[in-house]
């Protein structure tokens, strides 16, 4: 495998969750695995610390990056600065199968069995359809922001994993938006999006007190 090969793959086994946060990355294991040298691994390793992915620890390697509930407070502002404008802009596109692709995204939304699968489904179809936006929106700067953003953003919506009432919640949200995209109403897309985030925020802060309420009670 190559170097960008290795760089992908783990950005999605990080994003999938089969490196979990907390999890160690060792150099050794990972070049004996991709059959790469220890030098490429620590370039890619490198890249993974510069995306946001993984932290070093002094003396002691790679570690997969916990997430306080300050950076996801962070995090969420930031995607409602950058996929808000996306929303916006994805209106104005002259994509000629937009409306073939709406019809494609509320199909699957529609088809979720939210209770059955834990939200994990509904997790992927929520990404095509954030994906979708910022790829409309055509603006190469918003691009190189949210490619900075993007593993980011990912590991933030596995947050509502299994929380089945944010998560129908969501895909009402995705509904909404799919329907203002539709109909080309970029200021109502952009505030169903602002909205859609700053919900699914407040619904993990509140998650997060009551997790820590529950702790200390």
């Amino acid at each position: 495998m190559t170097k960008t090969e290795v760089l992908l793959d783990l950005q999605q086994r990080i994003i999938s969750e089969e490196f979990l946060p907390g999890a160690w990355l060792v150099e050794r294991d990972l070049s004996s695995e991709y059959g790469l040298s220890r030098t490429p691994i620590r370039e890619v390793l490198n890249k993974l610390v510069l995306l946001g992915l993984i932290t070093v620890q002094q003396n002691r390697g790679y570690q997969v990056r916990q997430f306080s509930f300050q950076d996801v407070v962070e995090i969420f502002n930031a995607r409602r600065a950058i996929e808000g404008a996306c929303a916006r802009y994805a209106c104005f596109t002259k994509a000629p199968d937009i409306d073939v692709r709406i019809q494609e995204l509320r199909a699957k939304l529609l088809g979720l069995d939210i209770d059955k699968d834990g939200g994990s489904k509904a997790i992927a179809v929520g990404n095509e359809v954030h994906d979708y936006l910022i790829e409309l929106a055509g603006n190469r700067y918003l691009k190189e922001f949210t490619y900075k953003l993007s593993s980011l953003m990912k590991l933030t919506r596995n947050l509502t994993k299994n929380r089945t009432a944010i998560e129908e919640n969501s895909r009402q949200d995705h509904l909404k938006i799919l329907d203002a995209l539709e109909k080309r109403d970029a200021d109502l897309c952009e505030q169903l999006m602002d909205q859609h985030l700053s919900n699914t925020c407040k619904a993990l802060a509140d998650t997060y007190l009551t997790s820590l309420t529950s702790f200390y009670a």
